[in-house]
């Protein structure tokens, strides 16, 4: 009886020894690989002074986490809040948040640059200088005019995500088309907002289709005539969301070129977790009605005290790394390898997959992605190969 514990013992730990082998292999992959994210609001944090060049102990990246996460590419969402600015304002505050990443490259010792264009990109990973891309969420920072879109490429906008949840005068989001379609004054794009697209096309400007509506959606399909992102978005079928994309967006997205980075909040990938979260939202109300009495609810201020606040609770509820994965895989099986990547939108949401908790613990991706039968050039490509082809054939 002893020897047979004795040999399921050692069987045991054979087992033990080897996943952990495999896992710091993979790990190893991962950080030879090149890895790029297509979404990250950690800029908003640097806009109210808070410190992202070193370890910052709320943010879910900063420049340390960037390097332990082994990233080589991030893009750095330059969001106007609609509810904080005027339509007038909006083109001056995002560059006013270009300045502010202007700055942080420029006090980063070498570590952080803006890419202009390809070689760029290529240049700082030979060198591994974080590629920091500019991309603009919500085209209503263009303010309708043309050359203030081309004013935002001079400074290295290389994507424009046509809308935000709000709509703008031009093209209507997925929010709006969801929840008060009826009473749009227009659906889609207009015809300034087709404009739009053909000068982002010949600038070499990705087409951001993320918060999109799905009118809209369909208008840039039809006018776009390169490939086409969405920057941030996850399954439909699987969590079915209005942020997310249906089947027949994934395909016409595969017949574009384009790729869809895949979002890591559990709103967006587990369709039980927004109950949870409303539940637990719910009984802190005493609390959020505390920090409205201190800071603007609308504000930046009081959206990161009251996500300190409910962590703790909202991290039990939320769906693991796996489910997560589920995503990927699922958009690999309906669109091939070459259209899939990695959007989290790190810092612009609460709570992140337990397992994924913040840009450190990228590897687990890489490791999850490999022990479920990806091979590792599969794997490079959704890491970050995806980013790089869509950028270069859009800029030619």
């Amino acid at each position: 009886m002893h020897c047979l514990q004795n040999k399921q013992m050692i069987c045991t730990f054979t087992i033990f020894l080897f996943l952990s082998s495999c896992t710091d292999r993979n790990t190893e992959f991962h950080f030879k690989s090149f890895v790029a994210d297509a979404h990250n609001d950690v800029l908003l944090r640097s806009m109210i002074g808070q410190d992202i060049l070193s370890e910052h102990p709320d943010s879910h990246s900063d420049l340390i986490k960037f390097q332990e996460g082994g990233m080589d590419l991030q893009v750095f969402s330059i969001w106007v809040s609609p509810y904080e600015y005027e339509k007038n304002e909006a083109f001056d505050r995002a560059n006013d948040m270009i300045t502010q990443l202007e700055d942080l490259c420029n006090r980063s010792n070498g570590q952080w640059a803006i890419p202009m264009n390809y070689q760029d990109i290529v240049y700082n990973e030979q060198r591994g200088i974080l590629s920091c891309l500019i991309g603009v969420e919500g085209g209503h920072a263009i303010e309708n005019d043309l050359a203030k879109l081309d004013a935002l490429y001079n400074r290295g906008m290389r994507y424009l995500s046509v809308t935000w949840n709000n709509s703008n005068d031009w093209a209507t989001s997925a929010k709006d088309e969801t929840e008060k379609k009826d009473s749009l004054a227009f659906v889609g794009l207009t015809d300034f907002g087709k404009d739009v697209i053909r000068r982002c096309n010949e600038l070499g400007i990705m087409v951001d289709v993320s918060h999109a509506g799905e009118q809209t959606f369909w208008d840039i399909i039809n006018v776009s005539e390169k490939p086409i992102i969405a920057s941030h978005s996850s399954a439909y079928y699987l969590c079915p969301h209005f942020r997310n994309l249906k089947d027949e967006q994934l395909f016409a997205i595969k017949d574009n070129g384009g790729v869809v980075f895949v979002n890591f909040y559990p709103g967006y990938i587990d369709s039980t977790y927004e109950k949870k979260a409303k539940i637990i939202k719910e009984s802190y109300q005493s609390r959020l009605d505390s920090l409205a009495a201190v800071h603007d609810s609308d504000g930046d201020e009081y959206w990161y005290e009251e996500n300190k606040l409910l962590l703790p609770a909202l991290q039990k509820v939320a769906p693991s790394l796996d489910v997560l994965i589920d995503h990927i895989s699922y958009l690999v099986l309906l669109m091939g390898i070459d259209h899939v990547g990695l959007g989290a939108d790190w810092d612009g949401v609460g709570v992140m997959p337990t397992g994924l908790e913040d840009v450190t613990k990228l590897p687990a991706i890489t490791d999850k992605l490999l022990k479920r039968g990806l091979t590792k050039k599969e794997v490079q490509k959704i890491l970050g190969g995806n980013f790089k082809r869509v950028f270069k054939e859009v800029s030619q």
